[in-house]
């Protein structure tokens, strides 16, 4: 887990895949490991503060802020819930033609939808306004450039997406609805694999490239950008 910056409010990291970002004690996690890693570098008697003011899915990498102290995560959260944080991701997706002729490297597409999580299942789904459990998702997505994927040669797009909202698994749906599933995404349609081996949860090309959020305790604008993982350097 790379420790982008460090600071004794807060820590900033570049997540790995197939690591949940909060879990009970006895699973890995962002929040598990941060509390180990606080506790080599700072032997203590007591167990370090660590809040989770937003999270990513097991699936995604890339850059999440964690908090250390009690008013941080409070900051931090309202920074959050208040829309202050800009929040920036990049995918590799299917280019299906439909698709690529709405996007260009100048003008953001900015795309609406209803989502609605299903019950019982660790999956949403685009719905209507009118039915039980519907959410407006909204997000902005700007091309970046063609791309394939090395051992298919198949036509990829490597995009930017803002949210605007933050819905479970947005992105995912939004661009699934959109015949463009995110490689290795199989839960929504993609039929690539992104990385082979063991995985909980098999590693998506869905990566928090930047975040920019206001610092918890002295209020300085601050951004952080997280490289891609390993994985990603299949596409040419």
């Amino acid at each position: 887990m790379e420790i982008l910056f460090e600071h004794p409010w807060f820590i900033v990291i570049n997540k790995p895949s197939d690591l949940l970002t909060q879990a009970v004690e006895s699973i890995d996690s962002v929040q598990t490991k941060v509390v180990e890693y606080l506790r080599q570098s700072s032997p203590s008697s007591t167990t370090p503060f660590v809040g989770i003011p937003h999270r990513l899915d097991r699936v995604t990498t890339g850059v999440l802020v964690v908090a250390r102290n009690q008013r941080s995560l409070r900051r931090l959260s309202e920074q959050f819930a208040t829309r202050k944080v800009l929040k920036k991701y990049h995918a590799v997706i299917d280019l299906p033609l439909a698709f690529a002729s709405q996007l260009d490297t100048e003008n953001a597409l900015t795309c609406v939808d209803y989502l609605r999580k299903i019950p019982n299942e660790s999956r949403g789904e685009i719905c209507q306004l009118s039915d039980s459990g519907a959410r407006e998702a909204r997000l902005t997505i700007r091309f970046i450039r063609r791309t394939t994927q090395l051992q298919q040669d198949s036509p990829l797009g490597l995009v930017e997406i803002e949210l605007e909202t933050g819905r479970m698994h947005q992105i995912r749906l939004q661009l699934a609805h959109r015949q463009a599933p995110i490689v290795g995404d199989t839960l929504y349609g993609s039929t690539k694999t992104l990385e082979q081996g063991e995985f909980r949860q098999a590693p998506i090309a869905l990566h928090a490239r930047s975040l920019v959020f206001y610092h918890p305790q002295t209020a300085e604008r601050l951004e952080f950008t997280a490289d891609y993982p390993p994985s990603w350097n299949q596409f040419s």
